[in-house]
């Protein structure tokens, strides 16, 4: 279980729901993600076997979070530019939307090797009526592709690296507040882009600029806990890139 990503997520839960009471209770939200967690590492040692293809969807469970099987965009890791554009996200399980500016991102897309490498089934959670999801693990088209989060895959292609996209270990850093504006890359469409950087293919993901990965708006007061630029010879300069981030006060 890749436990930074899984305390990340706590630690983002835990801020945002306590100062935004009406979305839920932290308690509740903290353990839908350690039970999706324990599903994942459970499936990670005993369905390794199974064809990802086959069965693209376990469903929405009983945390609220969906596991989708499959090969999937992992954006944790990336760094982003604004486009000019808005893009629309649906919140709070799809109740509402709100619009903010949009950013591209390139993502390493994970596939059933990559998994491997790592000891996991080839699997992703996600919540599937938040953000541009419609709520189902299928993509729209077969040049399409969505972006997941993963508490198994530890190992994976870095954009940081020099050249790009070396499998490397994930680690995070903290951006203080004021240093950079977070990007949310979990449940966005990604077009497959039918290239490899350095072997590993990428797929270019629309996300937003300035919400929560829990579906908030980012506060201006926030640090970013952020897995870009780990690799690069200065990590902070990622700060300023729009990186892919978690927002935690």
């Amino acid at each position: 279980m890749n436990k930074i990503l899984l305390m990340a997520l706590v630690l983002l839960s835990t801020s945002v729901f306590a100062q935004n009471a009406p979305y839920g209770d932290s308690r509740d939200l903290r353990q839908r993600i350690e039970n999706m967690a324990n599903d994942d590492s459970r499936d990670s040692r005993g369905n390794r076997s199974n064809d990802s293809q086959s069965n693209p969807s376990k469903g929405v469970t009983k945390t609220g979070l969906s596991q989708c099987r499959g090969e999937f965009a992992y954006c944790g890791s990336s760094t982003c530019k604004p486009t000019g554009k808005m893009i629309k996200v649906k919140e709070d399980g799809g109740k509402y939307t709100r619009e903010y500016p949009e950013a591209v991102c390139t993502c390493p897309v994970i596939t059933k090797e990559i998994a491997y490498q790592n000891g996991a089934d080839l699997t992703g959670f996600a919540t599937l009526d938040e953000g541009n999801m419609n709520g189902s693990c299928q993509p729209p088209s077969k040049d399409t592709i969505w972006s997941y989060a993963s508490t198994a895959i530890q190992m994976f292609p870095q954009e940081s690296t020099n050249p790009p996209f070396q499998m490397k270990e994930y680690a995070m850093q903290t951006c203080p507040a004021g240093s950079g504006q977070a990007v949310n890359c979990w449940d966005y469409l990604c077009k497959r882009d039918g290239k490899k950087i350095n072997g590993v293919e990428v797929a270019t993901c629309y996300c937003p600029i300035g919400e929560s990965i829990l579906g908030h708006p980012a506060k201006a007061s926030d640090d970013l806990l952020t897995g870009a630029g780990a690799y690069y010879s200065n990590p902070s300069q990622a700060c300023s890139m729009y990186p892919v981030s978690f927002p935690i006060q």
